[in-house]
């Protein structure tokens, strides 16, 4: 995880290679939220966390409730993932050519 991120202290674009520092692929609120809270509130004012998370109707309030706990949304971007499967069986009759929607989003987090 970044605790100064990026190192010039300027907010960067996202970029889809690289790994977020919270990857929520699989989680719905309110458990997204609370994952994000606990790794805000390890953070230092100032600095940035970048955040995978699944473009759900229960994740839908998920970027407000962070905007609401005083934090600076800096980007947000919808990409394209391929599911993580960890069922056996649904590996075995998946299509490799799904993907999912999925939102990155970059957070200067404010004490």
């Amino acid at each position: 995880m970044h605790s100064s991120y990026p190192p010039q202290g300027k907010p960067s674009s996202i970029e889809a290679s690289q790994k977020p520092d919270l990857n929520l692929i699989g989680t719905n609120c309110p458990m997204a939220f609370v994952k994000t809270r606990i790794l805000l509130d390890k953070k230092n004012a100032g600095d940035f966390v970048d955040i995978l998370y699944e473009n759900t109707a229960a994740n839908e309030p998920l970027v407000r409730s962070i905007e609401g706990l005083g934090h600076t949304v800096i980007s947000r971007a919808t990409i394209n993932v391929a599911p993580q499967i960890t069922d056996l069986t649904k590996l075995v009759n998946s299509s490799t050519k799904e993907k999912l929607q999925a939102t990155r989003v970059k957070i200067q987090v404010q004490k």
